[in-house]
């Protein structure tokens, strides 16, 4: 019988929670969508979403965000992975939605009064309150989360497993207090730039004697006491942590993780106080690592030495910043760590091209390479990569100048299964270096290359021609390519993304055959190419219906005529920079607005926007700064 309900009186409660559980195993957005969908069918079915409901996305930056937090806590019991963020607008904790087209005021009451679950909406409901917190100290109105928002959060949310607090300035050792106190299930915790006393990282560790992964970046407040404290009562569940610009932190905080957490696999530390000491006390009592990152300028070879010698289980190492480390490191790394399959080198400036050949020789699992700034590396460093490392997968080389052309011959003889690679500022690079890639290295994905000013039409052609399964491509101020090399992509390869900033030779018949030929395109970038005009446009919009994001800003010969084609083709349309686009008037950026119903940013002259325009889409809006 139409309108009979024939689910509810079927289904138990628990056969249809397990259904309801299931919608959401997926995660991500349709996940989410899916789950406020189910919500709006019968009350049943909300309450018993709201029971079942694992996951929360939170901005903490509203008026009266604690009163929300509590809101989330008793309707959300279920609640075991719980990330707050004050960098957060409301529209992007509560994920964006198509802009209705309907006018507020024609809204009938049966849908004023058909509220949207909790979940899909909670940054609004954030903004939305009344503001009654007491000023700051500068005069200015508080809103943001504090203690007694967490507190609530804990209280009510007591299965916790996963908590993010990323930029929570008001919260104090109180509210992990109160975390520690009632979530003892807490296997991961994120204190972004939370300013953290020493009291509230030892409650955690007394408390929560499950935690796997802590996040102390950029955390203020506390000292090493804190710290040492904490992995004294819960370093050996201790799996992943990560310290960051953190001025407190000394080599006896390194000492006690060396000493309280044997299990530890992940570590990350960037400071200008740890010396040779406490790296050594982590070499030596964190045998189970396997991801290391540091930034550490005061360390040098006796602490890569003590690496070497002890963590032989090392899959990815990155290094920046060193100023006294030598080749007798990485060689020391070579030797001990041979299961090492991701290596970076960031200003590592002693070092030469004995390191990579090492490195090479003994590391015959590397698959990602990056060097960034190491100039005194030259051709042979690579050219050992190519020799001894056949399962590499990924190279980036940014701003090596002495690196030749020659040493890619070795890249594409030896490294067959190569499939992402990018090039910055390596000055010497021609198109022979592109071709040997190219013939050797057919299954390449990505190419990225950014200011080289030798590459040309001949590198594009042989790539067009050996590497099919390209998807990605980047020729930022290429200055030497053409309509000729971009046509050969277009033929032979379905481009998703092509960034062609700054390439000022290419026009409307290149851009045209990128459209005929990459229906699937989702980016593109044509910022800064002076001679494109609506044709490009109108071709575009027909051709890539797919297309979420475009920058086309700086193209002077592109008008509000060539913007309205592409509105009308890019459906999908969710991000558009047009600044400096001299030809586009406030009818285009209206046209942009009123034709992209998914769009989420829109960056333009603000003087361009009309005050229609503002109030239709002013979430959107971000403005190029004119006025300096």
């Amino acid at each position: 019988m139409r309108g009979a309900d024939l689910i509810n009186p079927a289904l138990p409660d628990e056969l249809l929670d397990d259904v309801i559980r299931r919608v959401g195993a997926g995660g991500g957005g349709g996940a989410k969508r899916d789950l406020d969908a189910c919500a709006l069918v019968c009350r049943r079915w909300r309450r018993l979403e709201r029971a079942s409901r694992r996951s929360a996305r939170l901005s903490a930056s509203g008026e009266r965000a604690d009163e929300v937090l509590r809101l989330v806590a008793d309707r959300f019991p279920a609640l075991a992975d719980v990330s707050v963020d004050e960098r957060l607008n409301a529209a992007a904790a509560s994920g964006s939605a198509p802009r209705s087209r309907r006018p507020a005021h024609s809204a009938s009451p049966f849908r004023r009064r058909r509220r949207l679950p909790l979940a899909s909406n909670l940054a609004v409901h954030i903004a939305s309150f009344p503001l009654d917190h007491p000023a700051g100290d500068d005069g200015s109105e508080r809103s943001c989360l504090t203690d007694a928002g967490l507190t609530h959060l804990a209280r009510g949310c007591r299965g916790l497993e996963k908590l993010s607090l990323i930029w929570c300035s008001a919260i104090s050792s109180a509210g992990l207090v109160s975390v520690a106190e009632n979530c003892k299930k807490l296997t991961s915790l994120d204190l972004q730039a939370c300013y953290i006393g020493d009291p509230g990282l030892i409650a955690i560790g007394e408390g929560c004697k499950f935690l796997r992964n802590l996040n102390l970046r950029f955390v203020e407040g506390t000292t090493d006491e804190g710290l040492i404290g904490l992995v004294k009562n819960c370093g050996q569940s201790l799996v992943s942590l990560a310290i960051a610009t953190c001025i407190w932190l000394s080599d006896a905080s390194l000492h006690a993780v060396g000493s309280h957490c044997p299990n530890l696999e992940n570590l990350s530390v960037e400071s200008d106080r740890v010396r040779n000491e406490g790296l050594i006390s982590i070499a030596k009592g964190c045998r189970q690592l396997k991801t290391l990152k540091l930034q550490c300028v005061d360390a040098g070879d006796e602490a890569l030495d003590a690496i070497g010698s002890y963590c032989s289980l090392l899959e990815s190492l990155s290094l920046n910043n060193f100023e006294k480390f030598t080749d007798r490191s990485l060689s020391s790394i070579a030797k001990g760590c041979k299961n090492l399959t991701d290596l970076v080198l960031n200003d590592c400036q002693l070092l030469t091209d004995s390191s990579l050949e090492f490195v090479a020789r003994s590391c015959k699992k590397l698959a990602r390479l990056k060097i960034n700034g190491c100039q005194t590396m030259e051709t042979a460093a690579l050219e050992h990569i190519g020799r001894w490392c056949p399962s590499l997968l990924e190279l980036s080389l940014i701003f090596c100048p002495r690196i030749q052309s020659s040493a890619f011959q070795e890249i594409g003889r030896g490294c067959s299964l190569l499939r992402s690679l990018y090039l910055v500022d390596c000055s010497r690079l021609n198109d022979s270096a592109l071709c040997h890639i190219a013939e050797g290295c057919k299954n390449l994905k990505e190419l990225s290359i950014r200011r080289g000013y030798e590459i040309g039409d001949k590198a594009l052609i042989s790539v067009a021609e050996n590497c099919k399964l390209l998807r990605e491509l980047t020729l930022q101020f290429c200055e030497r390519v053409t309509d000729a090399g971009l046509s050969a992509i277009a033929e032979n390869c379905s481009l998703n993304r092509l960034n062609l900033c700054g390439c000022q030779l290419i026009t409307d018949s290149g851009l045209t055959a990128i459209a005929r030929g990459c229906p699937d395109l989702v980016f593109l970038d044509i910022s800064v190419l002076r001679i494109i005009g609506d044709i490009a446009l109108a071709e575009i919009g027909e051709g890539c219906p797919k297309l979420k994001e475009i920058a086309l800003s700086h193209c002077p010969e592109v008008t509000d005529v060539g913007v309205g084609h592409l509105v009308r083709g890019c459906l999908q349309l969710e991000s558009c920079q047009m600044v400096y686009c001299r030809r586009i008037s406030t009818a285009g950026v209206a046209t942009i607005v009123s034709g992209c119903s998914r769009l989420k940013k829109l960056l333009v002259e603000e003087w361009k926007v009309s005050e229609r325009t503002r109030r239709r889409a002013g979430p959107v809006l971000s403005f190029l700064c004119t006025g300096l």
